[in-house]
Formats: structure tokens, C-alpha cells, sequence
């Protein structure tokens, strides 16, 4: 979606639920487009209401679902994110310095003031998972602790982690170990955002595996990932195609279930084409 199509869209609701929907796409530049488009509207509104209060004059009721302050916050958090993803680790940063504290804001209610407390929080996590994906192994077990303490924050921060441990050699089986059950439930996450992170930590950890030569373990990921990335639907063609060229790549040292599974999810791709593969297996043999 290009920049004209986002400035005919005021609504910070309307924008917020464009961010999320945008999340999970590969190319992160619509997103960051979409970022600044609420940035830029959320503060037009607020230097309107400084406005009316400097004038003593009645102020307009703004229609939105959460205090200003949450789309102001939510604009840097979300464009830190799409860095992010973009191994872009500086442009991050730049980005959690502006909602890591936000009590400046004028005219916060209790609501508002909550709202500050978890960017506030958010920007700590943010943080952290940067560290991590730098480079800066010493962090590693106070991120560990922290993510212990705020379980809301496992699955982003363990997709961090696990990139991290890929990139930089980080000791990654103890950490997965105490967090088993945990992820043994992120299976059965339906919210399209923890969906995509899912993806991206079964697809990261395959990565891992791979670079240390247990590709048993790779490949099972591997499979899990091509499940997820059908799920999501078009817009993870790109992470399917990659996927299927790793489990082809590592073909001959899958096991003979992972080779099963991987024919029932291709064939579960092409379930509309009304293919008979009875016939095709027969004449194959």
C-alpha cells in the first residue's frame, strides 16, 4: 500500500488494526509507512488540544478506543519493531528512546498514565532483545530472568534469543530446556501476530540447528514452519518457498516420518487442484 492510499486514512483506530494486519508481512516498509502516518496524525491531534486549552477554549471530543498518548507510543513501537525485523538495530533503538518515557505528555488521566507504564515496560523488553541480537552476550541471563518474571514477553523475546544464539554462538539448549512447557504451547496460538512469531522462532531455531549439524532437529522445525506459513496464507509465500528449498536441500538425512509429514503438507497445499495421488504414486512405482 503506497503513501497516497495511507493520507486519505484519519482514524488512529483504523491505522492501529492496518499496523497489526501489516505485522507479519516479510517487507516491512508498508509498515513503517503506516507507523509514521499514525505518528503524524496523533501528534496533529494532540498540538490540537494543546492548542484549545492555551485559548481556554471548549475542547473537541476525540473519538478514539485509548488515550492519545497509546497511538503516540504505539507509532515508535511498532516502527522500532519493523527496524527490527530488518536487522536495522540502530534505527531501533532511535525509535524505543521515544516511547521508553512518555510521562511528559500533557493532560493524562489514569488511563493515560497506565499507558505510559507499559511503553515504559515494552521499551525495557525492546531493549533487551536488541542487546541480544547485537551481540552483547552478558545480558543474556538477566534477559532470561526477565522474561521468567514477565511471561507476556516469552515468545517475542525467546524469537530473539534464538536469533541471537544463530548469529552469535549464545548457549541456547539450557534456556530452551526451561522453558519446554511454554513452548510446547505456542502450538496453539490463533492472534495472527503471536502466529508470526511463532513462525519466525520455529524458522530461526531450524537455522539454528542446522548450523550446529543436528538436522533431525532442524528439519522438525523446518516442518512446523511450512504448516505455519501455509496458515498464514499469501503473504508468507516467500518464507514457505525458502522453507521447502531447506527441507529439500537436507531431503536425504530426513527420517521417514519427516519425509510422510512433508508429502501430506505439500499435498495439503494443492488440496483445490482435485489431484488423484494414488494414480501418480502408482505410476511413480
Amino acid at each position: 500500500m503506497d503513501d497516497l492510499v495511507h493520507s486519505h486514512i484519519t482514524d488512529l483506530d483504523t491505522l492501529v488494526n492496518m499496523i497489526k494486519l501489516s505485522f507479519s508481512f516479510a517487507d516491512g516498509a508498508d509498515m513503517i509507512a503506516l507507523c509514521d502516518h499514525l505518528y503524524n496524525h496523533a501528534s496533529q491531534k494532540y498540538q490540537e488540544l494543546q492548542l484549545y486549552k492555551a485559548r481556554k477554549k471548549p475542547i473537541q471530543l476525540i473519538h478514539n478506543k485509548r488515550p492519545l498518548v497509546y497511538y503516540y507510543g504505539y507509532s515508535h513501537l511498532m516502527k522500532g519493531m519493523a527496524f527490527q525485523k530488518q536487522g536495522k538495530y540502530e534505527a531501533a533503538r532511535d525509535c524505543i528512546e521515544k516511547y521508553a518515557e512518555l510521562g511528559w505528555f500533557n493532560g493524562l488521566d489514569q488511563q493515560g498514565e497506565a499507558e505510559v507504564e507499559y511503553y515504559r515496560h515494552a521499551a525495557k523488553a525492546n531493549l533487551y532483545a536488541l542487546d541480544i541480537l547485537s551481540g552483547h552476550a552478558e545480558v543474556l541471563q538477566e534477559y532470561v530472568q526477565f522474561l521468567q518474571d514477565n511471561p507476556e514477553e516469552l515468545l517475542p523475546g525467546l524469537l530473539s534469543i534464538v536469533e541471537g544464539a544463530y548469529r552469535h554462538d549464545y548457549p541456547l539448549e539450557t534456556i530452551l530446556q526451561s522453558f519446554a512447557e511454554q513452548i510446547d504451547d505456542f502450538k496453539y496460538l490463533e492472534e495472527p501476530v503471536n502466529v508470526s512469531y511463532y513462525f519466525r522462532f520455529c524458522y530461526q531455531l531450524a537455522l539454528y540447528y542446522i548450523k550446529q549439524q543436528q538436522v533431525t532437529a532442524a528439519l522438525d522445525y523446518i516442518l512446523q514452519s511450512l504448516m505455519l506459513s501455509d496458515t498464514l496464507g499469501m503473504e508468507h509465500e516467500h518464507e514457505f518457498r525458502k522453507c521447502t528449498a531447506i527441507f529439500e536441500i537436507f531431503r536425504t538425512q530426513a527420517t521417514a516420518t519427516q519425509q510422510d509429514q512433508y508429502i501430506t503438507i505439500l499435498k495439503g497445499v494443492l488440496k483445490d487442484e482435485k489431484i488423484d495421488f494414488t494414480v501418480s504414486v502408482a505410476q511413480s512405482v
